[in-house]
């Protein structure tokens, strides 16, 4: 089941869809390589978030506010805004004011979130950074347990098993347990949390869009850090 050139070539699928990183695969991939390199979002998360991490020492030397535009700005670059673009349609998609235009939704939606981490990122500890994006990028994997519904549309939703959990649940909670075990308190509510919101909507929505995956990193990760600074952790 784990063979490693699946996995190696799954990384660099995964890699390619959520980062800028654009590796050239000369080798011909298969459904079986992709399903192996959703094992790796976790990392995924946790490498971009300790890039992350890295630059918000800048403080040393710098305003906090300006670290903060810094930070959010590599975000949107290390990830080419695809999960913002993804929240900005499923938006679009679910809410459709009868005298606004469809777009007003997502643009407004879109704009908070960024507010929410431009804010959040200059008052949260720099190691919430971290376990920010092992959550975000987790999450997909962790609630495609409580959706019922048909995911054939989504890319990630779909194939998750009951080993993929496991893996992303091991995974979130060892990074946090390592890189700040208070963290881990966060960590659980904000699972708990968006478990029980999904479930809710599963139950109300007839269709998940291929861009909901997307919209759930985003909000999970902005919810982790809501929690984290609430708590003061």
């Amino acid at each position: 089941m784990f063979d490693l050139r699946s996995i190696v070539m799954g990384t660099v699928l995964m890699l390619k869809k959520y980062t800028f990183i654009n590796i050239t695969i000369y080798e011909e991939t298969n459904k079986e390589d992709y399903i192996n390199g959703i094992y790796v979002l976790p990392l995924i998360g946790f490498a971009v978030g300790f890039i992350a991490l890295l630059l918000s020492s800048l403080k040393i030397f710098y305003d906090d506010l300006f670290v903060s535009a810094i930070i959010l700005a590599y975000y949107h670059i290390i990830t080419k805004t695809v999960n913002m673009k993804e929240t900005y349609r499923t938006l679009n998609y679910y809410i459709k004011p009868g005298n606004q235009t469809e777009q007003l939704s997502g643009l407004i939606g879109i704009i908070l979130i960024n507010l929410m981490y431009f804010s959040l990122f200059r008052i949260v500890s720099p190691t919430a950074l971290v376990v920010m994006t092992v959550v975000g990028f987790s999450s997909p994997i962790i609630l495609s347990t409580v959706i019922k519904r048909d995911k054939d549309n989504t890319s990630i939703l779909k194939y998750c098993n009951k080993n993929h959990i496991i893996a992303a649940f091991a995974i979130s909670f060892l990074i946090a347990a390592l890189i700040n075990y208070r963290l881990v308190i966060s960590l659980s509510l904000t699972y708990m949390i968006s478990g029980m919101i999904m479930s809710l909507l599963d139950e109300k929505i007839k269709v998940f869009p291929s861009s909901m995956e997307g919209a759930i990193i985003e909000i999970t990760q902005v919810l982790f850090l809501v929690i984290t600074y609430l708590m003061k952790l």
